[in-house]
């Protein structure tokens, strides 16, 4: 089968790769959609000891081509999405749905198990999440990042009224817009480039400024009274992290979603005279996959606007090479015939 692999460090490439074959308590899907997320942009560009030839991918759906043993409630042709792992499903971590903590975790995409930029990837049943009739595929490989904006929303306790900034409008950080302006928050979107600056107009910010001109902070106090209670950080790059710290409320919260592949640095005295929390959130549990799935079946969240192209595996290194100058991309979306 076709699939787009992890050559060496900045290189990817398209090869031929066995078809996987389901073990017990696995399926193999036929992949409809697969995103191009940020964190395989940071892996191919620093390596991160992958190996050659590591199919990548992780934010997809698909419907299931073939049973492995002992999987029951799925049938052939169930359309599904997937967490990006298989667990153990029996540890503490397991059990209290905080299965990115398991001991035994073998992630799908980069670099222990092969991902879903191919015409078929190999999944645990117990990662498996049915797709209503009226999610489309598309949105199916969406639930994925979406998934990451709703925990770094829940772990920022922010609630109806509140004033927060997002820092940063690619896809972590126009999910992560999507779920605060569900909660019934007042969101200013921090971002430099003019395409990704209207596409968060689009999805509901009440504001976007470009930080270099206005402070983010100053537009949510024009907006609500108050500095912002929260600051998501989605961008991910060194000094980021202190804008953050300098922007939010005293006694608010910074929420990390953006990943630094690099040393960076702040003034914890800055955090201590504001008495701040600061949050690093890791990805997603399995009952957030769910709520994203309902919010989609049931309207609440529309995110389709997020996806600005849509791709076949044959353009994944050159979309790759496009990516490292995003501009008005938002979601890349690798599509293969269904």
């Amino acid at each position: 089968m076709k699939a787009a692999v992890f050559r060496e460090r900045d290189k990817m490439a398209v090869v031929d790769v066995p078809k996987p074959t389901p073990g017990a308590g696995e399926v193999v899907l036929k992949v409809h959609n697969c995103g191009i997320c940020g964190s395989d942009l940071h892996a191919v560009q620093y390596g991160i000891g992958m190996a050659c030839d590591t199919v990548m991918g992780h934010e997809f759906c698909g419907e299931i081509h073939e049973l492995g043993t002992n999987v029951n409630g799925y049938k052939v042709g169930d359309r599904v999405t997937s967490l990006p792992y298989i667990v153990c499903g029996a540890c503490d971590a397991c059990r209290r749905d905080d299965s990115m903590h398991c001991a035994k975790i073998l992630g799908l995409g980069l670099g222990q198990l092969p991902g879903a930029y191919a015409e078929y990837v190999r999944c645990g049943v117990g990662s498996l999440l049915k797709l209503p009739h009226n999610v489309s595929s598309r949105e199916g490989a969406l639930v994925e990042p979406l998934s990451v904006g709703l925990h770094g929303v829940n772990r920022s306790q922010i609630k109806s009224g509140m004033g927060c900034v997002v820092m940063g409008a690619g896809p972590i950080g126009l999910s992560t817009l999507l779920w605060a302006k569900a909660r019934g928050a007042a969101v200013v979107v921090s971002e430099l480039a003019p395409g990704r600056t209207e596409l968060a107009m689009k999805l509901g910010a009440d504001a976007v400024v470009n930080p270099n001109v206005e402070s983010p902070s100053d537009k949510v106090k024009s907006l609500t009274g108050r500095a912002p209670e929260v600051v998501f950080e989605c961008i991910g790059v060194k000094s980021t992290l202190s804008s953050a710290i300098g922007m939010v409320a005293n006694h608010g919260r910074v929420v990390v979603l953006g990943v630094c592949m690099e040393a960076d640095h702040i003034v914890p005295l800055v955090c201590i005279m504001k008495e701040i929390s600061v949050d690093f959130v890791l990805a997603y549990t399995f009952g957030e996959f769910q709520e994203t799935i309902n919010a989609f079946s049931s309207g609440q969240i529309d995110a389709k606007p997020m996806i600005t192209d849509i791709i076949e595996v044959d353009q994944v290194p050159a979309m790759f090479e496009a990516l490292k100058d995003p501009g008005s991309h938002a979601k890349v979306m690798v599509e293969f015939p269904h």
